[in-house]
C-alpha cells in the first residue's frame, strides 16, 4: 500500500488531503470549496472512512472514531438520540454526535444502502 496511506483500521484510513491527487489507491476528490485544512474526512465507496490529516481535529478523530467503530446500530442511535434532545450542548458534543452520525453513514454505505 502507498506509504502516504496510514492503516488505522481495515474501514479507516489516514491521509494527508493535499496529497490525494498523487494516491492512485484512493479516488476521492476534495470539495474545492472548503478549504483541504477544513475537510475532516470523507465515507468512500465501500464503507471506508477516510480521516484528512491535515485538520485540526485530526488527532481527537483518530483517538474516537475506531473507538465509536465498535459500538453497535444500537447504542450508535440511542447515543445520537440523547444528543439531540440536549438543549444546550458543547463542542465536544456536538462533535462526538457529528462522529456517531459519520459512522451511521459509514455502514449504510458499507452496506450498500440507499
Amino acid at each position: 500500500m502507498n506509504k502516504n496511506i496510514e492503516v488505522i483500521n481495515k474501514d479507516l484510513l489516514a491521509v494527508k488531503f493535499s496529497l490525494l491527487p498523487l494516491i492512485k489507491e484512493i479516488d476521492y476528490t476534495p470539495d474545492e470549496e472548503i478549504p483541504l485544512n477544513m475537510q475532516p474526512g470523507v465515507n468512500a465507496d465501500g464503507g471506508i472512512m477516510i480521516l484528512n490529516k491535515e485538520c485540526p481535529g485530526f488527532r481527537i478523530y483518530k483517538e474516537w472514531m475506531p473507538k465509536i467503530m465498535k459500538k453497535k446500530d444500537k447504542q450508535l442511535k440511542r447515543e445520537i438520540k440523547a444528543a439531540e434532545a440536549l438543549k444546550s450542548k458543547t463542542d465536544w458534543q456536538i462533535t462526538y454526535s457529528a462522529m456517531l452520525q459519520v459512522e451511521l453513514e459509514r455502514r449504510s454505505k458499507k452496506r450498500g444502502d440507499k
